[in-house]
This record gives structure tokens, sequence and C-alpha cells, in this order.
């Protein structure tokens, strides 16, 4: 380290002690913790007085609910007569909104003479919204600490403290006179409370249901147009054509809206501190003097 300083032959440079794990530590106000020289991962982390920073007030942040959404039929049932009895075949468009509104073959064709009627499903909007879940707990205020391994020289880039335990009484012996204390990093334990919606008011969900005697859609043999929510729709075809394919397309798709029940996410949980630990650091003007003589 002398060599450093270069013509400061005369001053003395304390030396840490090599009986009782010299480190290097660094010290700043955010977590953002550098790497340790030579990469080593067997480091210290540490914090003194943390908390969460009180322009927060121990919130999460507002809460918010995304949209109720609509979702197009997902199945219908054909009926061999006209009345629309409960028997039916039924027939699965859970793959028509995938795109939607593609051309859905269907397994096995219904035949014209068992094709009579049809009892269309209706369009559905979402019973509930989803609350944004997004959040996170606010940021943490304090002093942070990483103690990284000595590697028997002063790391310039890690721009650290050279630092050793104190002596048996507590005290820091002269070169290392500054002295720090910090509680052991366990965990962030803290997260949000979960936000909650009411239910959604306002949009609009009807769709269109059209039918085809080719696979292809090609060949429209009959048109379910308008049909909403809360409409039952049993529908007479009049056609002796064999059923193939389905196109099923939004008509109206206007989400509704929900509004929080709870208006902020606060913080729950807790911050966990582990046993403390006693540095015992070389000056800040020290260090300073050998970072500017390394870097030259």
């Amino acid at each position: 380290m002398a060599a450093l300083l270069g013509c400061g032959e005369d001053l003395m440079i304390p030396r840490p002690r090599t009986d009782d794990d010299p480190v290097l530590l660094w010290v700043g106000k955010t977590p953002d913790f550098p790497i340790c020289p030579d990469g080593r991962l067997d480091y210290w982390d540490g914090w003194a007085d943390v908390r969460t920073d009180p322009q927060y007030q121990n919130e999460c942040g507002t809460c918010t609910c995304g949209p109720a959404a609509c979702a197009l039929p997902d199945r219908m049932l054909v009926h061999e007569a006209p009345l629309c009895a409960v028997e039916g075949i039924k027939i699965d468009l859970a793959g028509a909104a995938d795109p939607p509104g593609h051309c859905v073959e269907l397994s096995s064709p219904v035949p014209g003479d068992a094709f009579a009627a049809v009892t269309l499903k209706s369009p559905a909007m979402a019973r509930t919204c989803d609350p944004a879940k997004d959040l996170d707990p606010p940021p943490l205020s304090g002093t942070f600490a990483r103690a990284c391994p000595w590697t028997g020289e002063y790391e310039s880039a890690f721009n650290g403290l050279v630092c050793i335990a104190p002596e048996d009484d507590g005290s820091c012996r002269p070169g290392f006179s500054a002295r720090f204390e910090f509680q052991e990093k366990i965990q962030d334990a803290r997260t949000c409370t979960p936000c909650a919606c009411g239910a959604p008011v306002g949009g609009s969900c009807v769709a269109d249901v059209l039918l085809f005697s080719d696979a292809s859609c090609s060949h429209m043999l009959f048109s379910g147009n308008g049909i909403g929510t809360r409409e039952g729709a049993c529908y007479v075809t009049d056609e002796d054509s064999p059923l193939a394919g389905v196109r099923v397309v939004f008509a109206e798709d206007e989400p509704g809206t929900c509004s929080p029940t709870t208006d902020v996410s606060l913080v729950d949980g807790t911050i966990e501190s582990g046993e403390t630990r006693t540095f015992c650091c070389s000056s800040a003007t020290m260090v300073e003097v050998i970072h500017a003589n390394a870097d030259n």
C-alpha cells in the first residue's frame, strides 16, 4: 500500500490484521449493492436505520380494477325439431374466439334432417374485474452495507473501506477508528394487502353466430345476429342442409367497469434483521489517498 503513495514514505498506512477476517466495506444510501472484487460471493449484507420512506405513508399504491371482459359463446345446441327442445346435439365453440371470427370446422357435420333449430348461448360478461396485482412495497430508506472478503489489496473500483473487527473491549484500534454498526440483512418480508373490486357496471356484449353448410364457411345457412347477454336465443333454421362450419363474432364488445372496494393497498409484513456487527474501518481520508494513488 505504501508504494501507492509515491513520495509519502513517512505516512503510516494502517494495515488490516490477518487474524480476524478483514473486509472491504461498501456503504450506501440505497440497496444497490456492488459486486465484490474478484466476483466473490461470500459477502455479508447489512443495514442500519432501515425503514419505509415516510413519504409513502406505509402504502403500496392506489387500487385499480381492470375491465370486465366480454366472452363469446362457447357452445350451441342443434335440434332435430323446430321447438328447441332440451335435447340436442352439443356443438363446442370454445375455440371460436381464438382468433375471433375464424371458421370453426365441425368434427362431425350435423345432417340436414337433424338440423331444424338451434339454441345459441349468449355471450357473457365477466362477473368480476381483476384488481391490480403489480403493486410492490415502497422502497426502503436507511444505510446499507456489503462486506466483501479482503483480497490483500485495495480495489479502487469497489469504493469501499478497509475494515477489521473491534478489539475485545469493543474499541477500534488506531488507524481503524471509523466505527460502523449494521444489523445483518435477513430479508424484506413486506407484502402488499390485496385490492378488491365491486360488481361490473355498464358495457355491452353482443354476438353474431353464423352457420354454414361447408367446413370452409363459404355457404351460409343461417345468421343469428344481435345475441345479447339477456336474451334467450332459440332460432328455427328452415334449412335442409347439413351444418359443417360456424363463425362467431362480436357485434358489440364493450367491457364493463368496476370500482375498487378498497382504495389503497397497504404494506403488510416486516423487515427481518439479524445480529449487529461492528466494523472498525480505516478513515475515509486514508482510503481516498489510497484510492487516488491506485488510479495513477
